[in-house]
């Protein structure tokens, strides 16, 4: 499904029934007003919840917080020009700061 949203200006929300060990994913791609996807994150439903932010990471990460005990989450996603935030149900669970990334091609856009 493609939606056109402007991720900077409102925060994008997602609600998902997923529970982790399900193998289940989460896939966000991140475009321009025109033109081919530059970014995406994904969440991932292993034994842990994982991240993947493409040009930014290398490869999966594990979320480095405790999720909230609900399997029916509301997932939000907020990019600023410094940071991809994401909360589950109201808890902030990755603030990922482009800066910090090791990947030379991680840079806001």
């Amino acid at each position: 499904v493609t939606i056109d949203y402007d991720l900077k200006a409102h925060p994008l929300q997602i609600k998902t029934d997923s529970a982790v060990g399900s193998d289940e994913q989460v896939v966000v791609l991140f475009y321009p007003a025109a033109g081919r996807a530059f970014g995406s994150i994904v969440l991932r439903f292993n034994d842990t919840l994982q991240y993947y932010i493409w040009s930014c990471t290398y490869s999966f990460a594990p979320i480095p917080v405790t999720l909230p005990v609900e399997q029916d989450n509301v997932w939000t996603i907020t990019k600023t020009a410094t940071a991809l935030k994401v909360e589950c149900n109201g808890v902030e669970v990755l603030n990922y700061v482009f800066s910090e990334s090791t990947v030379t091609s991680c840079v806001p856009k």
